[in-house]
């Protein structure tokens, strides 16, 4: 999700150092809840003595599809007093004193904001914003226990430092993972070294997109200019001081998308298959700009072509930035042209419910429909 530029700086701030490791509700990311869970149960065993029985369960839908885990998923505790039993799946309502229900992108961002060390105000702004642009099902709540609510706050501050948030693809929040990314693999010492004589700009730009998530209309994308070592990442189209990239891609949002969020690793036969077939329409090469939609490659300088040292830093990113994208589509909030309106298998899963993204009276922002 994006949440307008006046709050993402806010978000960011509420949120963990770092971009995670984890995706929320993971087998991976379960296994190290019930371990945290379990320490703290342990350490605040004479607290909780008293607490008596207190369930709760997590539930995200249009999880991402390269999980393949039909589009939900969950995660329950069980506390009797001291002890804390953590499992993988939904519980039934009923069974549940506290039952949240979600799309796992906003859920996995909540979970990212971090309470210890935070500006409250800025936390609480944070959160308030996140739960503003999405639909939820809560039901019950969580019993007034100082122990209990202690250990579940430091459970969710260990946690935020190892899920990994899921934002719009190219948008400002999904650049600071780019930023990451590209910045401590390039100042490691594996390659810091190599890096030392490169001069190179590269650099991504689409246009069109979604006003739910560029308000502005501008470009999205995202620059890394490498400078004999130093390295910059920034957000959108390349600024003129720039200009020319030494390599640059240039195409429209809405049709390359979905190619941009796929995890490669993660793809059988069928995937690249159904892939290489929409990417076959999606990325034709079309000199007339009327017509979309359109992907341009130009090249500038004696060697266009990237250094094999930068090139080595930025060989992950394709797929650990697809895994840290969101999964919405623009015809989930707005009308788009009909060959763009169905979302290919490889990007969505089948079960994928996009009335989870959409409102009844106002839009993304809280602004009436009408306005």
């Amino acid at each position: 999700m994006n949440y307008g530029p006046e709050t993402s700086s806010t978000l960011l701030a509420a949120m963990a150092s770092g971009i995670g490791e984890l995706v929320f509700l993971s087998k991976e990311w379960i296994e190290e809840i019930r371990r945290v869970l379990n320490s703290e149960a342990r350490r605040r065993a004479s607290q909780l003595a008293d607490l008596g029985s207190f369930t709760v369960c997590e539930v995200a839908v249009n999880a991402p599809a390269y999980l393949r885990c039909g589009g939900r998923m969950a995660w329950n505790a069980v506390f009797e007093n001291a002890s804390v039993f953590v499992n993988e799946g939904e519980l039934p309502a009923q069974q549940c004193d506290l039952k949240v229900v979600g799309d796992h992108s906003l859920m996995s961002n909540l979970a990212r904001i971090q309470y210890d060390n935070r500006d409250p105000k800025i936390v609480s702004s944070a959160q308030t914003r996140l739960v503003k642009v999405g639909r939820w099902q809560i039901e019950g709540s969580i019993p007034s226990h100082p122990a209990l609510a202690q250990a579940l706050r430091f459970t969710h501050d260990e946690m935020a430092q190892r899920t990994m948030p899921r934002f719009v693809w190219m948008s400002p929040e999904w650049v600071m993972c780019t930023r990451h990314i590209v910045s401590t693999r390039a100042l490691s010492d594996k390659y810091r070294h190599d890096l030392k004589d490169v001069d190179y700009t590269f650099a991504e730009e689409f246009v069109n997109p979604p006003r739910y998530a560029f308000p502005d209309g501008k470009p999205a994308g995202f620059w890394v200019r490498c400078d004999k070592g130093s390295i910059t990442v920034g957000s959108g189209s390349l600024p003129d001081h720039l200009q020319p990239a030494n390599f640059q891609n240039k195409g429209e949002y809405v049709p390359v998308v979905p190619v941009g969020r796929t995890v490669e690793a993660s793809m059988n036969e069928e995937d690249r298959s159904e892939q290489r077939d929409y990417s076959r329409t999606a990325f034709r090469h079309d000199t007339d700009k009327g017509e979309e939609p359109f992907f341009q490659q130009s090249f500038n300088g004696d060697h266009p072509e990237m250094p094999p040292a930068l090139a080595r830093v930025m060989a992950v990113l394709h797929d650990e930035l697809s895994k840290r994208s969101s999964g919405e589509l623009p015809k989930d909030y707005t009308d788009v042209r009909e060959q763009w309106s169905s979302a290919p298998r490889f990007d969505r899963d089948e079960n994928y419910d996009p009335t989870w993204l959409k409102y009844d009276e106002f839009d993304i922002y809280g602004r009436p429909l009408d306005q």
